[in-house]
């Protein structure tokens, strides 16, 4: 009994380690599927369609699922994104019966054992050979195979920076088979899906991605009789202008308004100059960011480096007509020219220029341009006005101007012509009947009406009277004696009798004292002169320097519309240069139908035709 317990508990245990040898021999359903599906790719060979005959053609799917676009890089002309690839066909050696495999109806297997599509980027400009990462493939029992593998795609755009940076660029990456045509490989939209997928995608800083279209094309194979079909998926972008607007554009605004700035400073100022040049550096700096952010092959020139240029170019010019207006300012020794005097009488006052600057000096007397602007100017007001204030206004401007006038317009070594014709009494109501005028002046002066012209003429007539030697009485009254010597009557001795005969020594001293008059009257002679000619110099200056400051202001004007105009016209956003997107795609396919037409008519002359 002992022995047969101890027989049966060594089979149990034998039975056991048979069981549990055997659990772990035996592979699972998935892995017998696995390894049967390889085995029947192994007999029939990786190499080939998965077709039962050569007429059958392989119905592919492809799309695309945008992750992120990478870079856009202008100067190589270069696109990368990271993609999701979707590609689906039927492979009719692998299908399976479920219930001989425990209903497994989904497996996954390397693609490296199965036949995988070609699909290459056509347009590619990437050194690596592969694109796509290593992903196993859905295979379901009927031979549907879903591959989803990452990749990251480098391809050609040609750039367009005309506007940069509020430029758009259109960009599309085309698939096509390697090595099959449309009756080999039908290459066909994932799910039908005309576009590309953005439900995964992480928005760029820099682009933002208005549309996303896809369009399958057919293109004619050199190769007669074939047709390859391709999908190309198009992708509309606009740059963020953030970044480079802070960095290109508004620096240059700046500039172009700090540039105005030097035509306000005076012209004789050589800050001038050095504003302009530091400026013209200014440019040049930002002119060298934009080239490093363009590509430097492309023919094709941003519109804000025309801008650039086109500053870079004002402010040279600025700076020729800042020393011209410089050296007129400083170096005018002759009198202003007839043109640029009516230059001045045009544009000074409407463009708020003073018309006459402080004088230095009580007996410096006002310059011709002042005195044409100072009328005008007196014109403009009494025109303004009615016939009757006209009158009035006259009347208190001439009669508080015209001496004043008279004035300073006198020359310093001799009396002014009207003072000369007040002096002569007789004949002042002829003179103020008549324009009175300064041989300075081209101009004449306004007539006076006849109130002042009576106060005038009484009071020039009095004032000849007490210089008259007939008014004259002799010197023996105290008052008279108490008069200031200037307003001592003149006496004419011619009309008086002769003195007793003087002394030898008041003859010498009378002598002495007639020398010492002659003197002082050649010394003062030489001194009024020299004033003149101070008065005339000053006078030249003021001229010119109105000049300059209206030839100042009208530059300023003038370059602020440029400004404006070339600002609006270069800088600002346009909108796409190349239209639309559906005139671009049109334009696309429209490249497409010319090169096929091109290779029909060649097949044509060779005696091959198309379907």
């Amino acid at each position: 009994m002992k022995l047969d317990r101890i027989g049966g508990s060594y089979c149990a245990t034998i039975f056991l380690l048979f069981i549990i040898m055997f659990e772990k021999v035996m592979p699972s359903s998935e892995k017998r599927l696995i390894k049967q599906l390889i085995d029947n790719y192994e007999k029939a060979g990786k190499i080939g369609r998965p077709v039962k005959n050569k007429n059958e053609t392989v119905v592919l799917g492809f799309g695309l699922s945008l992750f992120q676009l990478l870079d856009l890089d202008e100067k190589s002309q270069v696109l990368t994104v990271n993609v999701w690839a979707k590609y689906t066909w039927v492979d009719h050696l692998l299908r399976w019966d479920p219930s001989n495999y425990s209903n497994i109806r989904e497996v996954r297997i390397p693609p490296k054992f199965v036949w995988t599509p070609d699909i290459v980027l056509y347009n590619f400009v990437d050194e690596r050979l592969r694109e796509l990462r290593d992903v196993m493939l859905n295979v379901d029992y009927t031979g549907r195979i879903f591959w989803n593998p990452p990749a990251i795609f480098k391809s050609s755009c040609h750039i367009d920076i005309r506007d940069f940076p509020f430029d758009y660029q259109y960009c599309f990456l085309k698939f096509v088979s390697r090595n099959y045509n449309n009756d080999e490989v039908d290459l066909q939209f994932f799910d039908n899906r005309t576009e590309i997928d953005m439900d995964e995608y992480t928005k760029s800083a820099e682009w933002i991605i208005h549309a996303h279209p896809a369009h399958r094309l057919v293109m004619m194979s050199e190769r007669c009789g074939q047709k390859i079909p391709d999908l190309t998926f198009f992708l509309f972008l606009q740059r963020n202008p953030v970044y480079y607007g802070c960095l290109l554009v508004f620096p240059c605004i700046l500039l172009s308004l700090l540039t105005t700035v030097v035509f306000w400073l005076p012209p004789h100022s050589p800050a001038k100059t050095i504003l302009s040049m530091n400026i013209f550096v200014a440019y040049s700096t930002l002119l060298n960011l934009l080239a490093s952010s363009t590509p430097s092959a492309t023919p094709i020139v941003p519109y804000l480096g025309y801008y650039y240029c086109f500053n870079m170019t004002l402010l040279s010019i600025s700076v020729f007509l800042s020393t011209t207006t410089i050296n007129l300012h400083s170096y005018g020794k002759d009198h202003v020219p007839k043109c640029l005097v009516s230059m001045v009488c045009t544009f000074a006052l409407a463009l708020h220029i003073t018309d006459a600057q402080e004088l230095d000096e009580p007996e410096e007397s006002l310059s011709l341009i002042e005195n044409k602007l100072r009328k005008k100017k007196y014109k403009k007001e009494l025109a303004e006005l009615g016939k009757m204030e006209a009158a009035r206004m006259a009347a208190v401007a001439v009669a508080s101007s015209v001496p004043l006038i008279d004035y300073r317009m006198m020359s310093s070594s001799k009396m002014n012509l009207n003072a000369k014709f007040l002096y002569r009494g007789p004949n002042n109501q002829q003179f103020f009947a008549n324009e009175s005028y300064d041989p300075n002046i081209s101009d004449p002066a306004p007539k006076p009406d006849g109130f002042v012209l009576n106060q005038a003429y009484e009071a020039a007539t009095q004032w000849s009277q007490h210089s008259t030697p007939d008014r004259v009485q002799s010197p023996t009254s105290d008052s008279e004696k108490e008069v200031s010597p200037s307003k001592k009557p003149y006496i004419n001795t011619n009309d008086y009798p002769a003195l007793p005969m003087a002394t030898t020594g008041s003859r010498k001293k009378a002598g002495r004292l007639l020398a010492n008059m002659l003197q002082l009257k050649e010394i003062l002679k030489n001194t009024m002169g020299k004033l003149d000619k101070k008065d005339a110099k000053l006078r030249k200056q003021r001229d010119w320097h109105l000049v300059s400051m209206t030839l100042d202001r009208l530059f300023f004007y003038s370059y602020l519309l440029i400004i404006i105009f070339a600002g609006c016209l270069l800088i600002f956003p346009r909108g796409p240069t190349m239209g639309t997107m559906e005139e671009y795609v049109e334009k696309h396919k429209s490249i497409y139908n010319e090169r096929n037409k091109k290779i029909a008519a060649a097949c044509f002359m060779s005696g091959v035709e198309f379907d």
